[in-house]
């Protein structure tokens, strides 16, 4: 195989593809990229057997071919070339890298050695790139990071003729988003959340495209752009999330989002090793306040709108930031029913949800 491409093209393409390069030892075939030339131009491939990534780039394509490559290596050789045209050509054995005075060679990997991709069937779905991303970034948040519990670790998304609606929890929060799209039938896949966060990543650069996705049985696939990423599927029953989500509280705080954000932030610094964050919430608005044995205490107000009897709830501060981050507008509004039940958080419009289980507070002595 022989190619020529700009080194900028090349290099980007070779960035992208290697998030998804194995790093399991004893199967030197992942960690390569799969680099193929033909008539179409370069598509370069990566795996690690739960994700496949795909890249197609426009080249001077001189001769058609196949080669697997090191991956990070090849990657960190072109960007360290010279901004001028990038010459590739592979006998199989060992690929030789030139530009301008600079020439490299790289021994290859066995691409026999490298998985077969299945063609992706199912449901397809296209929705607006924009609005996944943003999307994405509002519930991958509550996604679990406890591989003990792999249900909790991904990304529910359910299709169906009038959208699609992402959701995730971790048992402690809950966020889901429903988004305009078009799909050709109903599916629920539960995408893994590091792999639909990489998807939202290319779909967060994609000016006014779409993402089109397939989902599968086991497996689901989003192409942005010139990527394409393939994740296989978590296997179980997600949660009945919409079960969970409480009747309207009585209680209701209307506060400036940005304001109650970063005092939440501040006091949080105070609240270490588990300690929760107390929201004193009466007429006169939110009082936050935060103490550690070992630390000290901080305290802060934040004049608000609130509706209800007087209450004091208390929160892990990472997990209302987190929502009050993902909340859209200039507002956000707050509902409770008391303290022990989970406070529903919500900016402008309703496509956008988010659930915090409160902390329960010691019982007053005397």
């Amino acid at each position: 195989m022989k190619f020529r491409c700009e080194r900028d093209v090349l290099a980007d393409a070779l960035q992208t593809v290697q998030r998804g390069v194995s790093t399991r030892p004893g199967i030197p075939a992942l960690t390569g990229v799969l680099m193929a030339v033909d008539a179409e131009g370069l598509r370069l491939t990566t795996t690690d057997l739960e994700v496949t990534t795909e890249v197609r780039i426009s080249v001077d394509a001189q001769e058609e071919g196949t080669a697997l490559v090191p991956a990070r290596l090849i990657a960190e050789m072109v960007k360290a070339l010279p901004p001028d045209a990038v010459e590739f050509e592979a006998d199989g054995a060992q690929a030789r890298v030139s530009c301008r005075s600079f020439e490299g060679t790289l021994r290859c990997l066995a691409a026999e050695d490298f998985p077969m991709l299945r063609a992706a069937e199912g449901v397809q779905v296209s929705v607006g790139a924009g609005a996944f991303a943003e999307g994405v970034a509002q519930v991958a948040r509550a996604a679990s990071r406890d591989e003990a519990r792999p249900i909790l670790t991904g990304v529910l998304l359910e299709a169906s003729r009038e959208g699609i609606t992402l959701a995730a929890t971790d048992s402690y929060r809950l966020a889901f988003r429903e988004l305009r799209a078009t799909a050709d039938g109903e599916a629920k896949a539960l995408v893994p959340e590091r792999a639909i966060s990489e998807a939202a990543r290319a779909a967060g650069g994609e000016e006014k495209g779409e993402v089109a996705m397939v989902l599968g049985s086991a497996q689901a696939t989003f192409k942005v752009g010139s990527l394409i990423l393939t994740s296989r599927l978590i296997e179980g029953e997600f949660p009945n999330y919409r079960q969970l989500i409480p009747e309207p509280g009585e209680n209701r705080l209307a506060a400036p989002r940005q304001e109650l954000l970063e005092a939440i932030r501040r006091v949080g610094l105070l609240a270490r090793e588990n300690s929760p964050i107390r929201l004193e919430l009466n007429a006169l608005g939110a009082r936050l306040t935060s103490s550690s044995p070992d630390l000290g205490g901080a305290v802060e107000a934040v004049e608000a709108s609130y509706e209800g009897e007087e209450l004091t709830v208390a929160f892990n501060p990472t997990y209302v930031a987190d929502g009050l981050a993902g909340v859209v507008g200039e507002k956000v509004q707050v509902e409770l029913r008391d303290g022990l039940k989970p406070a529903v958080l919500r900016g402008d419009g309703d496509d956008f949800t988010y659930l915090v289980m409160p902390v329960r507070l010691p019982a007053a002595v005397g």
